[in-house]
């Protein structure tokens, strides 16, 4: 069986100059959702600011709920079993995925392509899709994990993954 595409998005520390991960989300290899807080590395706060953003979230939010970029890669190499994660805004969040390999001297382990080319090369407009839907809300401005519930749901509709391959909590 293939794996699953992984779609990822993230909440930046700044919406005109992104610099470094507030929260990522991201689907599993079982289509599951995972959202993990990222705790600031000190010399992301050397440099720049957290400014106020669509989630309200906080310094201290990050700190006590938050994981340290080290965590964080060890999930994403335990989970990813590809070279290519899909997000909406492939060029921040590759920025964003970068700066957190960086805090440990390391290059990213995947590469970050559009989610909108994903979508058409298996001839489906994620643009259409969305409206036949009655999605009337820009996916961009919709809450991370619902970014991420609503490619899936496209992805499943549209028979682009199959509901089946999906691991139920039996199979394991």
């Amino acid at each position: 069986m293939a794996s699953l595409p992984i779609f990822m998005t993230a909440v930046a520390n700044s919406s005109d100059e992104p610099a470094f991960p507030l929260l990522f989300t991201w689907s599993t290899p079982e289509a599951q959702v995972k959202e993990v807080l990222v705790i600031p590395d000190d010399e992301w706060l050397e440099n720049h600011n957290i400014e106020p953003n669509a989630l309200d979230l906080d310094e201290n939010q990050l700190y006590e709920f938050g994981f340290e970029a080290s965590d964080i890669l060890a999930e994403w190499t335990n989970e990813f079993d590809t070279d290519v994660i899909y997000g909406l805004d492939p060029d921040e969040l590759s920025a964003l995925v970068e700066a957190t390999y960086e805090t440990k001297g390391l290059d990213p382990s995947f590469e970050v392509l559009s989610i909108h080319s994903w979508f058409e090369e298996r001839d489906v407009s994620l643009t259409d899709a969305l409206a036949e839907q009655g999605q009337t809300t820009p996916l961009h401005l919709l809450p991370p994990d619902e970014i991420i519930i609503q490619l899936l749901q496209i992805a499943v509709e549209y028979g682009l993954i199959e509901v089946a391959d999906i691991a139920q909590p039996d199979d394991e």
